[in-house]
C-alpha cells in the first residue's frame, strides 16, 4: 500500500504501456514528437544509484527516458551515467549555475545593480559551458533542464535572458520549448503528485497548462469534467486505465524518492516532508 516504492514506479510505467502510450527521451520528442506519448523526465538530484534502478526497468520494459544530472558529487557519477546511457536513455545537464554563481561571487541580496546582476549571469554561464563540456565527454547532450535550487534567491533559467542555448548544440529546455498548453505536465516534487504549493520552481504557469485543473472530454458520447491533480500514484494509474489521460504527458520524476526497502523509504518521507514545510514558508516569504 506504500507509495513512492520501486513496485510502484513499475506499475505506473506498465499502466501507461498497457494504456498504448509511447515513450520517447526530450530529444526524441522535440525532432518528431509522437501523437501518444509519455516524455519520462528523470531528475537526479541525488543518489544517482536509484536512477540505475529506474533506468533498468525501462529498459526492461522496452522504452526510454531523459535522466538529467547535476555537476555536484552528490549527483554526478561518471560510472553510473554511461550505464544509463548504454540502457538507451537521454543524458542530460541538470544545471544550477546562477546559485552556485552566486555562491562564487558571495553575493547576499536579491536587490542588486544591472552591473552586479550581468556580472552573476556572465560567470553562472561561464560555468554553464564548462560543465555542458564535461558531461558532453561522457554523453553527447543535446537538452538540459534547471534544477529549483529552493534555497535560492535566484532562478537558474535567468541565465537564458542574456545568452541562448541554442548556439550551445543544445535543442531544448523543458521550462522553454515544451507547449504545456498541449502536454500535461506531471511532477513528483514535494513526493506527491500535487506539490505545486511546496514547489518553488519545478512547476509550469497555470496558464499554460492544458486546463490542468478541469478538462472536459468525451466518453461515450457524453461530456466528463476530469480532474488532473492526483495526490497519489494510484490516482494516476486508474485515471490511466479507464483512459482519462490526455495524449501527450511530460512525467518527471526524482528517482532519490522511489525506495523499496524500509529505512530509505522512511528517511526520505521524513526528510521530504521536513523540506515541504521549508519551501512553503519561502514561498510564503517571497509572495
Amino acid at each position: 500500500m506504500r507509495d513512492f516504492t520501486i513496485k510502484k514506479y513499475s506499475k505506473l510505467v506498465e499502466s501507461l504501456i498497457n494504456a498504448g502510450y509511447s515513450f520517447q527521451t526530450f530529444e526524441q520528442f522535440l525532432i518528431n514528437p509522437a501523437e501518444k506519448v509519455i516524455i519520462l523526465r528523470h531528475d537526479v538530484d541525488l543518489r544517482p544509484q536509484n536512477s540505475l534502478i529506474t533506468a533498468q526497468i525501462e529498459h526492461d520494459l522496452g522504452i526510454v527516458g531523459s535522466y538529467y544530472f547535476r555537476i555536484g558529487k552528490e549527483s554526478n557519477n561518471p560510472y553510473i551515467i554511461r550505464k544509463i546511457a548504454a540502457l538507451g536513455h537521454e543524458i542530460g545537464y541538470h544545471y544550477e549555475n546562477m546559485d552556485t554563481a552566486r555562491v562564487k561571487l558571495k553575493v547576499k541580496s536579491e536587490k542588486l545593480s544591472e552591473i552586479r546582476k550581468e556580472e552573476l549571469i556572465d560567470v553562472a554561464y561561464d560555468e554553464f559551458c564548462r560543465n555542458l563540456e564535461y558531461f558532453r565527454t561522457l554523453y553527447p547532450v543535446k537538452t538540459i533542464c534547471m534544477h529549483g535550487s529552493p534555497l535560492s534567491k535566484y532562478d537558474n533559467k535567468d541565465i537564458w535572458k542574456k545568452y541562448d542555448y541554442k548556439k550551445l548544440g543544445l535543442i531544448g529546455e523543458p521550462y522553454f520549448d515544451v507547449d504545456f498548453s498541449k502536454v500535461l505536465y506531471l511532477t513528483d516534487t514535494g513526493r506527491r503528485w500535487n506539490g505545486d504549493k511546496v514547489s518553488v520552481r519545478d512547476k509550469v504557469k497555470k496558464s499554460e497548462v492544458r486546463n490542468q485543473t478541469l478538462d472536459k472530454i468525451s466518453i461515450n458520447d457524453q461530456q466528463t469534467t476530469i480532474n488532473y491533480t492526483f495526490r497519489h500514484t494510484k490516482d494516476i494509474i486508474k485515471a490511466t486505465e479507464k483512459g482519462l489521460l490526455p495524449a501527450q504527458i511530460m512525467i518527471t520524476v526524482h528517482p532519490q524518492r522511489w525506495n523499496s526497502t524500509p529505512l530509505p523509504w522512511i528517511k526520505e518521507l521524513v526528510m521530504q516532508n521536513i523540506k515541504n514545510i521549508v519551501k512553503w514558508g519561502l514561498i510564503k516569504v517571497r509572495n
